[in-house]
C-alpha cells in the first residue's frame, strides 16, 4: 500500500511539469515583460523631459525664416483649430490655446485651458501646399 501511495505521489508531482508549449508561451510572456518595462522606460524619460522643457530646439523649419515670431504665428494658427484640444470645457467655458514650443521641425507642444481646466499635448505640424498649417494630435503630456 505504501508503495502504492508514493508511487502515485511521484507520477503526480512529474505529471505537474510543463509541456514543451507552456514553456512556450511562458518565454513570449516574459520577453513582452521586459520590452513592455523598457517602453515605460522610455516613455516615463520623455514625459520628465517634456515637462522639463529640456526639449526646446530652436530648429525651425525653412518655411519660418520669414516669420519674425513664429510661436506666435503657430498658436495663432492652432488657435483657430479649437478641436484639437483633446478635453472638453467645464461649467460653459471655452477651451483655448495659450502657449506653443517647438520640440523640432515637427513637433510642438500646445498648451491649453479655459479657467478651471488645463493640460498641455504634443502636435504634429507640418504645412500643405497654399501655405497653410495643419496640425495633427500624437499625444497628452499632463492633464
Amino acid at each position: 500500500m505504501r508503495k502504492l501511495y508514493i508511487i502515485c505521489c511521484v507520477a503526480a508531482f512529474l505529471a505537474c511539469g510543463r509541456s514543451p508549449e507552456e514553456d512556450k508561451y511562458v518565454s513570449i510572456i516574459d520577453s513582452l515583460k521586459v520590452e513592455n518595462k523598457d517602453l515605460q522606460q522610455a516613455n516615463d524619460t520623455l514625459s520628465e523631459h517634456l515637462l522639463k522643457k529640456a526639449y526646446i530646439a530652436r530648429n525651425y523649419p525653412k518655411y519660418f525664416d520669414t516669420i519674425p515670431e513664429p510661436e506666435e504665428f503657430i498658436l495663432k494658427e492652432i488657435s483657430q483649430e479649437p478641436g484639437l484640444i483633446p478635453k472638453e470645457a467645464v461649467l460653459g467655458g471655452t477651451m483655448r490655446f495659450t502657449e506653443v514650443s517647438f520640440i523640432n521641425d515637427k513637433l510642438i507642444t500646445a498648451s491649453y485651458e479655459e479657467g478651471h481646466v488645463m493640460g498641455e499635448a504634443v502636435y504634429s505640424y507640418s504645412m500643405n501646399k497654399r501655405g497653410q498649417l495643419q496640425f495633427s494630435l500624437v499625444g497628452i503630456v499632463k492633464e
